[in-house]
């Protein structure tokens, strides 16, 4: 027999499918109960005689009444409640004054109101159950799983704190005074674990600042509870056996954590190698992304984070993406671009405070079929570069007809912006050509971002002639082509300025299906490109921050970013990289090319 002598009890189980949830579920059969597991979501777990699964919503009082009634005549006699289930939203952190009173309310409904039912009608059941036997039942126990975010707070989150804090030191503390004259040795009390290893904080903790600052600092024994250890702890209050005379108490399972810094950052984070115990392993179909245990110095400046985005819409799919093959179904992505993509993103930039920092490259054809987005984009403030009109790649047009393009798109230009020069150009698909550079210089645009020179600094495009391909045929001579690249001009006052441009700083190729292009892709992971992402500033920040001027640049596309699918991906990657508080700066790309320029020509 066990010391907690649980074995034959009836035990109900809420948020059963999930981290916790289902470790709870797994103790409580080691110890011989009967287990009915309950969870919205379908419990997956392996058959057994003392196991039932059951579905149902604990907020809908008829659910969670009829799923007790289900576990009563199934099992026989409920004894001990494990009130797990709950939600929270990590996607987001929400002062007071932002927090949408929708969540607010759905959080709650979840969380306080379905915790309520749940133990009103397990109760019920209870009373119920001892009329039928006309004596009480033995080891009548409630456990509620709360959190240490109801004892310290937490910032961003306080739909979730301050309804955790309702549960586990105003629900309890009432309702142990109640039970007793239902059940003389009836007993309630609550678990409060700090962070456990679940797929419920997946992401969370990808920062190794945020793990140290949440997670570790506040720990003394500097580690990530396992849902094991939160369930021994439930199993452990359930028993009368082992905590009979304990009620109304609110345990912490969180590893001592305190409301204050325990450990250092250089005694948590450098020279200390990681355990398994602490290591977290998440329930994701990509990698998790990597966590560095040792942080590089703080960079000499900081580090430029550049976003751009092509609002293409339409005119993708009529220059370089033209095709026979072309038809509705594909220029339909072009219109879900500006009529969902550009709002969507247009609202993530307002949220992270960031709209008037983006540069949007926007082809003139974009801009007149579109006029009430391209308006919208206007006003956030932001810079606006020229991408060609109907996304023209420089090989598709005579040098005459790519000059007038180029002077048609500054007409327009200036008559939509109330006159403005535009400073900024990117050439469609980034292809461009001397002829480009020409023009551009001729048209006294300050930069382009097209070329991949380098990948994090700017630079002056070098003056070069053409590069012409070798014939290789039998008649030519081999010496017509051995020769090295002449050297670069030195830069004149017209140079443009480069901002990089590659393809693996942005969304679409991966992200995106083109049916007619052959190098489309689409179905990539999008926590590959965000861990690539990730990866790369790392980079940058651990081994150029003696450079005088680092630049991160991301390129965007509202029928790619804006899809429902990705814009989480880009909200954490844009929040994750504002983390990094002074070490960063969101800047436009024009304001990064005049500061590179004056330093370059020592105005600076």
């Amino acid at each position: 027999m066990s010391f907690l002598g649980l074995a034959g009890l009836h035990a109900f189980v809420t948020g059963a499918a999930g981290g916790i949830g289902s470790a709870i579920v797994e103790e409580f059969l080691a110890q011989g109960c009967k287990v009915t597991a309950h969870d919205l979501r379908s419990v997956t777990r392996a058959p057994s005689p003392n196991l039932l699964t059951v579905q149902g919503d604990i907020s809908s009082e008829s659910s969670i009444s009829s799923s007790i009634t289900n576990a009563r005549e199934h099992f026989g006699p409920i004894h001990i409640l494990a009130a797990n289930a709950g939600i929270t939203d990590e996607s987001n952190d929400y002062p007071i004054w932002q927090m949408p009173a929708e969540l607010w309310d759905k959080t709650y409904a979840v969380n306080v109101r379905g915790t309520f039912l749940t133990i009103k009608h397990f109760l019920s059941a209870a009373e119920l159950s001892q009329k039928e036997m006309g004596r009480e039942l033995s080891n009548l126990a409630v456990v509620v799983t709360g959190s240490e975010c109801g004892k310290f707070g937490q910032a961003g989150h306080g739909e979730y704190a301050s309804g955790k804090a309702g549960l586990q030191y105003g629900l309890i503390r009432g309702v142990k005074n109640e039970i007793v004259r239902l059940n003389s040795k009836a007993r309630i009390n609550a678990v409060a674990p700090g962070w456990v290893d679940t797929p419920l904080i997946e992401g969370r903790l990808d920062d190794p600042k945020e793990m140290y600052r949440e997670a570790q600092a506040t720990v003394p024994l500097r580690k990530i509870a396992n849902p094991t250890d939160v369930a021994r702890a439930v199993v452990f209050l359930a028993s009368h056996r082992a905590a009979g005379h304990i009620t109304g108490e609110c345990i912490s399972v969180d590893g001592g954590m305190e409301g204050r810094i325990v450990w250092s950052e250089s005694e948590t984070l450098q020279g200390k190698k990681e355990s398994p115990k602490s290591k977290i392993v998440r329930t994701q179909t990509a990698p998790p992304i990597p966590q560095a245990l040792t942080p590089a110095a703080q960079p000499k400046n900081s580090i430029k984070l550049l976003i751009s985005v092509d609002f293409d819409a339409v005119s993708g799919w009529l220059g370089t993406g033209a095709s026979s093959d072309n038809n509705l179904a594909d220029y339909s992505s072009g219109y879900f671009s500006a009529n969902v993509g550009v709002p969507r993103l247009l609202k993530l930039f307002k949220k992270l405070g960031i709209a008037d920092k983006i540069t949007w490259f926007v082809p003139m054809h974009s801009a007149e079929s579109f006029p009430e987005q391209f308006k919208a984009i206007l006003d956030t403030g932001c810079e606006i570069g020229l991408h060609g009109y109907c996304h023209e790649g420089a090989p598709q047009l005579t040098p005459n007809q790519e000059r007038d393009v180029l002077h048609y798109c500054i007409s327009v230009y200036r008559t939509l912006t109330g006159g403005k020069k535009p400073l900024g150009y990117r050439a469609p698909l980034y292809q461009l050509r001397e002829n480009t550079i020409a023009l551009l210089e001729e048209y006294d645009f300050l930069y382009d971002s097209s070329l991949s020179h380098h990948d994090s600094t700017p630079y002056f495009i070098p003056r070069v002639p053409q590069i012409d391909t070798p014939s290789f045929t039998p008649t030519t001579s081999a010496a017509t082509w051995m020769h090295p690249l002449p050297a670069p001009l030195p830069p004149t006052e017209k140079t443009l300025v480069e901002i990089p441009a590659n393809w693996y700083a942005e969304d679409m190729t991966p992200l995106q299906y083109w049916p007619h292009t052959s190098n489309s892709q689409g179905y990539v992971d999008v926590r590959v490109v965000e861990r690539m992402w990730m990866d790369r500033f790392e980079y940058l920040r651990r081994e150029m921050g003696d450079e005088e001027m680092v630049v991160f640049p991301l390129i965007l596309h509202p029928d790619t970013s804006g899809m429902a699918h990705v814009i989480g991906m880009i909200e954490r990657v844009l929040g994750w990289l504002k983390g990094w508080a002074e070490e960063v700066e969101y800047l436009t790309m024009g304001d990064v090319a005049r500061r590179w320029k004056a330093k370059a020509e020592g105005r600076g």
